[in-house]
């Protein structure tokens, strides 16, 4: 008996924001199949003219290295736009980007995803960085934790992980 593979339908409108050819296709083809709508941009620039030219996406997914208006810089200008700033704001990132931790803390954004080349682990890493909310609770897979962690203490456990990743990497 053969497996079958369900698309889930989303509804949900997703911007992606990326200049590497390849790189936008594959992501943009992933999450067609997964169900969402795609809107591709292929700058930043771009993308704040798709901004005002459409219907807002429900999220940004964008690439932090481009030319002209970093990942970075996009996500700030959409978080300062009172018309865009609720906008889920997601950084495609690599493991080489990692090094970059205070920036991306900084930028504002809602949560990152590792640009896989595998599509499931990609659209799995979109899905929950979409269902993560603001509250203390932490959704892992199918689970929700609730916390009572402070954002200080949840910024010291984040970093101090990221720490031991990099040492990790290192060996």
């Amino acid at each position: 008996m053969e497996p079958t593979t369900t698309i889930i339908t989303s509804e949900q409108t997703l911007l992606l924001v990326e200049d590497t050819l390849t790189q936008s296709m594959y992501m943009s083809h992933a999450l067609t199949q997964a169900g969402y709508k795609v809107v591709l941009a292929r700058s930043g620039e771009k993308a704040l003219a798709a901004l005002e030219e459409l219907p807002l996406p429900q999220a940004i997914l964008t690439d932090i290295n481009m030319p002209g208006i970093s990942g970075f810089e996009l996500v700030k200008k959409v978080k300062e736009n009172q018309a865009t700033k609720a906008i889920t704001a997601i950084l495609l990132i690599t493991a080489t980007q990692l090094n970059d931790t205070a920036e991306i803390l900084n930028s504002g954004a809602d949560g990152i995803v590792f640009k896989s080349t595998i599509a499931k682990k990609f659209i799995d890493q979109v899905k929950l960085a979409l269902q993560q909310d603001h509250s203390p609770s932490l959704k892992i897979g199918d689970h929700c934790h609730n916390t009572n962690a402070t954002l200080a203490q949840s910024n010291h456990l984040f970093l101090s992980a990221y720490q031991q990743i990099l040492d990790l990497q290192s060996q």
